[in-house]
């Protein structure tokens, strides 16, 4: 129904405009961009009835923020403004007041960022839509009483509208198609009774009872997790409905089947798995067939041959480490489940990834101690998961630890039957901006002591998925220059 958005983003941190800039054209959206409040009022006279949304800095310098919003506000109220901020504080709450929709923190993770957009998003199509219909009320009405449902049944997504007391008030079509609702009677009874899907139920009616709140006061909406409904796979948004008063009277949720989507997404999750599997066997050859070079048995080779050589081995390295950790990704993250569940004795696998982690230590002079109580409990989990909790954690404590540090690995147990493992190191520590990313997708920390450091970005991602698939936790504690110590626990079975 609608064609694809064009957002103006206004930020003069270039860093932060060129990652927005991605994302949003990643997902098929059109993006200007404006370093100032002046360049962005010249493409906003250039540009009139084009600009749907605007992202807007708050850190702006020369004229500043402030005064570009109300311009926009009193101009183009078409428009729906989304500012940003480092920590979304007085000021963003300034600037909601004045007509922004939301703040979004400049620090966002990928998911983060994509929550706060499509609500927006959403929001404007849903305006578009109220706009639409009203512009054709006066066309319709002579189409009789059930203009507004001809009009609402022609949707290709579903509607549901309900009370404050969980009641059905209305619903399309579609939203009956993808719900199995039936076509008559419906109306006026409790959503519970004409909704299988208890998820949903349980949404509308927590909204209804308790809507959220932004920083202003206003309700605003929650976004469920996609809903399975027979063949279909359904992405829901959960609004508020609120009256003049801004007082919530009901909620509306819109209805979007992706799994078309979802199918793309398998395609891709399938291509990267099958184009990991052919890097591997190569890179491998590759490495053993430098190896045999370096170590002299196909002839001599002078210090600038040696040292190419040497570069291209590490190198093949780190392409062999990042196949293994995105093959590792693509079984855990993906699958969503364990495949193999055994009973395992912790302290077993401890030792055997201590003698792998052997060498890579004595290189940096690190010493490692380790503490193993012997009431620890057998833990029933994936051999290979568990393994790769014990290599990716020490491997990292190993790789951010100068030469001539120390590190612990604790294995412990925590209340009647809870095994615990904690790894503590004396590195460079994790600054804490960054302890909230660590553990997203392809996330490494860039800074001069950490640029030289190989690794793909997706270990800890990888640990935090298998300690999730285990019903188990992950904690983190860091300080520059300091250390960091990493617990994990997981349910024992003894």
């Amino acid at each position: 129904m609608f064609g694809k958005l064009t957002i103006l983003v206004v930020e003069n941190n270039i860093a932060v405009l060129q990652k927005i800039d991605q994302l949003l054209t990643g997902r098929g959206y059109t993006v200007i961009t404006a370093e100032n409040s002046r360049e962005a009022l010249d493409i906003l006279q250039k540009n009139p009835g084009r600009i749907e949304i605007m992202l807007l800095s708050l850190e702006l310098s020369r004229r500043g923020a402030m005064p570009l919003l109300e311009t926009v506000r009193k101009t183009r109220s078409e428009i729906l403004v989304m500012v940003m901020s480092a920590d979304c504080g007085e000021e963003a709450i300034e600037a909601m007041h004045a007509g922004a929709y939301d703040c979004i923190r400049k620090t966002f993770t990928t998911d983060r960022f994509w929550t706060k957009m499509d609500r927006i998003i959403e929001r404007f199509r849903l305006g578009q839509e109220l706009e639409s219909i009203k512009r054709e009320r006066g066309s319709i009405q002579p189409y009789g009483p059930d203009s507004m449902q001809v009009v609402f049944d022609s949707m290709a997504d579903g509607v549901l509208v309900t009370d404050l007391r969980g009641n059905l008030l209305f619903y399309n079509h579609m939203a009956a198609c993808m719900l199995d609702i039936p076509c008559q009677g419906n109306l006026w009874r409790p959503i519970q009774h004409c909704i299988n899907d208890e998820e949903l139920v349980k949404l509308l009616l927590s909204t209804a009872a308790e809507p959220a709140t932004c920083s202003t006061g206003q309700p605003i909406g929650r976004q469920a997790c996609l809903l399975r409904a027979g063949n279909k796979r359904l992405q829901v948004h959960v609004n508020p409905v609120v009256n003049r008063e801004g007082q919530p009277i009901g909620t509306i949720a819109l209805l979007h089947d992706v799994m078309y989507v979802t199918k793309m997404d398998s395609i891709k999750d399938d291509f990267m798995f099958m184009v990991s599997h052919q890097l591997k066997s190569p890179l491998s050859s590759m490495l053993m067939q430098l190896s045999v070079v370096l170590d002299g048995l196909a002839g001599d080779l002078t210090e600038k041959q040696r040292s190419l050589l040497s570069k291209a081995k590490d190198k093949t390295k780190s392409m062999i480490t990042l196949v293994s950790d995105l093959l590792d990704f693509q079984r855990f993250e993906e699958k969503g489940v364990l495949q193999q569940v055994e009973r395992l004795d912790l302290r077993e696998m401890l030792r055997r990834t201590l003698d792998l982690m052997a060498m890579s230590a004595e290189d940096k002079h690190i010493v490692i101690e380790t503490n193993v109580k012997e009431d620890v409990p057998i833990v029933a989990g994936d051999r290979n998961g568990i393994e790769a909790i014990f290599v990716n954690l020490i491997s990292n404590a190993i790789k951010y630890t100068p030469t001539g540090g120390r590190m612990t690995v604790d294995i412990y147990r925590s209340g009647d039957s809870v095994l615990c493992i904690k790894v503590v190191d004396t590195g460079i520590g994790i600054a804490q901006a960054d302890i909230n990313r660590i553990f997203d997708r392809f996330y490494r920390i860039k800074t001069e002591t950490t640029k030289n450091i190989a690794g793909s970005g997706l270990g800890l991602s990888i640990v935090k998925r298998i300690v999730g698939l285990h019903k188990g936790t992950i904690h983190v504690e860091s300080e520059e220059d300091k250390g960091s110590t990493f617990v994990v626990c997981l349910p024992g079975i003894r």
